[in-house]
């Protein structure tokens, strides 16, 4: 065949043709090499394969007719279930469209673009199934790598600040929603001008990239972390008031004194860093007025002496 598009090879196109001879339709696909094609019986076993699936999976008609749908997924979505859930939403609303988690014959994983239907007898008597299915891999990655560099920050690893502003405002609209508590911390390494011009912007950048670490460690899988400016980063903690915040921030101090930077063999220095905190209130207006809440703090704990975190009150 030629270049068709996967909407070629829909069952909706050939949907007489499978209920009145399915061994046919597996024919007339069979030589299809850019999607895979396949049918599948009411069991829920594999029953045809065709060129499309062989290459896309490297797995051999011989070895996957009579498997089970299962086999042909990646080991976490399998023992997650998601096999059997497919089926049985198709079963009930005779058609999906989903990216799922494949393996190869080689026991790699792949993503799958997948188109699974329903086959059913004029009198609604479930015939088995139809998949059509490509191997969206590579543009998967294309499209994550794009929104790690719209949404990450190259040396630190962390939200840039577009981005965390965009999630943490988002966060405060829930918090007031929900009535709970927000709290936000500002970071600031200590004398990284020293540290640049004593001993380099490389050692510099090792700071930055070793906070960066220290904090994506210790943060729960709720908060927001993100760098906001050159030795600057922000992070917003959801569903936390003043003092967790401040236990938190306090903990965090202490781990990023603990820090050792290698500027040489057998040579290391450390560093500090000074933090402010902020607590949502019913005054705050937004995300802006609780950052410079959390500046404000921040620099009250520069004044007295670095190293230091301090809260902000009204």
């Amino acid at each position: 065949m030629g270049a068709e598009g996967i909407a070629d090879f829909l069952p909706d196109r050939h949907e007489n043709l499978l209920r009145r001879d399915p061994d046919k339709y597996s024919d007339m696909v069979r030589g299809v090499t850019a999607f895979g094609i396949y049918l599948i019986d009411r069991a829920g076993r594999v029953r045809s394969w065709n060129q499309g699936a062989a290459k896309i999976t490297g797995i051999p008609e011989g070895e996957i007719i009579g498997q089970p749908f299962s086999s042909l997924f990646a080991e976490s979505p399998a023992r997650e279930g998601v096999p059997q859930r497919t089926l049985e939403f198709v079963r009930a609303n005779r058609h999906s469209r989903d990216e799922q988690r494949r393996r190869r014959g080689n026991g790699d994983d792949f993503m799958a673009q997948c188109s699974l239907d329903a086959l059913r007898s004029e009198s609604g008597e479930l015939l088995g199934f139809v998949e059509v299915f490509q191997d969206v891999t590579e543009q998967k990655q294309r499209e994550d790598q794009l929104y790690q560099r719209a949404t990450r920050d190259a040396l630190s690893g962390l939200f840039n600040r577009g981005h965390f502003m965009e999630q943490a405002a988002l966060e405060i609209d829930r918090a007031r929603r929900f009535a709970e508590p927000f709290s936000v911390v500002i970071i600031d390494i200590d004398h990284f001008k020293k540290i640049n011009d004593t001993y380099g912007h490389e050692v510099g950048d090792k700071a930055i990239a070793v906070l960066a670490h220290t904090l994506a460690k210790d943060v729960r899988k709720i908060d927001i972390c993100g760098r906001i400016g050159g030795e600057e980063f922000a992070l917003a903690l959801p569903r936390a008031n003043k003092e967790p915040a401040m236990e938190f921030a306090q903990r965090l101090r202490r781990r990023i004194a603990e820090q050792r930077l290698v500027i040489s063999p057998g040579k290391e220095i450390g560093f500090t860093a000074s933090l402010g905190v902020a607590s949502l209130r019913s005054t705050t207006r937004d995300l802006a007025e609780l950052l410079r809440n959390a500046d404000a703090a921040l620099y009250r704990a520069k004044r007295e002496g670095r190293n230091r975190v301090e809260a902000w009150f009204e």
